[in-house]
């Protein structure tokens, strides 16, 4: 966590901060804590937030992504799911304006701008004409080409996040939300994670799908 919290204030001295002391980067990070920290964050918690940053760090040097505006990227990933409502359609969009309303003066420098766009995009991770904003995209959908443990781990969290969304209801709508997934032509939207992720995601989506199609009793 403290190397996290390190690279936060790098960032941020780099961006936000640059407009001036009145930006102030500790509360900054409290405010981000308070989302990422809170119980009941199994899967959209600082580790999510590691990994993205650790998956960027792996790809920022290919020729693929030249010329992109990294730290944006970096200040997207650290805001783009600081609010998280499972009760809510919106959290996105509020973690956007989380990020707004911490930048401060620095409001309108492009590169709080073009994170707060790549973190609405995130929304519905939908095919975006922007690369960054791909880029973003295809890191947060990293983990559904994971490893299948690493897939099962994710999976699960994520249905303790909705442990209060009854049985039967979480099965049908989990399993609607993988099937329009899997209905997409592609997955990802850069070539690296096309050719590196597209094929192990689909079986990892269609796998999950299937069990909870067939319910409990594990027949469909």
């Amino acid at each position: 966590m403290e190397q996290l919290r390190a690279r936060f204030f790098d960032l941020w001295a780099r961006t936000v901060g640059q407009a001036g002391d009145a930006v102030d980067s500790e509360a900054a990070w409290r405010a981000l804590d308070s989302g990422y920290g809170a119980v009941g964050r199994h899967y959209h918690g600082w580790g999510h937030v590691a990994d993205l940053l650790t998956g960027h760090d792996a790809v920022r040097d290919k020729p693929d992504f030249a010329g992109l505006d990294h730290d944006a990227l970096d200040l997207a990933i650290v805001f783009h799911d600081a609010v998280y409502d499972t009760g809510r359609s919106d959290n996105e969009a509020r973690s956007a304006e989380l990020l707004v309303a911490q930048a401060g003066p620095a409001v309108g420098a492009p590169c709080v701008r073009d994170a707060g766009a790549m973190i609405r995009a995130t929304a519905a991770h939908e095919t975006s004409a922007d690369p960054a904003a791909r880029l973003m995209i295809d890191l947060d959908l990293a983990v559904l080409g994971a490893a299948p443990p690493v897939y099962a781990a994710y999976a699960a969290a994520i249905r303790r996040e909705y442990a209060a969304v009854p049985e039967a209801i979480w099965r049908l709508g989990r399993a609607g939300v993988l099937d329009r997934f899997l209905a997409r032509p592609c997955l990802y939207q850069t070539r690296l994670f096309l050719e590196r992720l597209e094929g192990a995601a689909r079986i990892n989506l269609a796998a999950e799908a299937d069990a909870l199609w067939a319910g409990p009793g594990g027949v469909a």
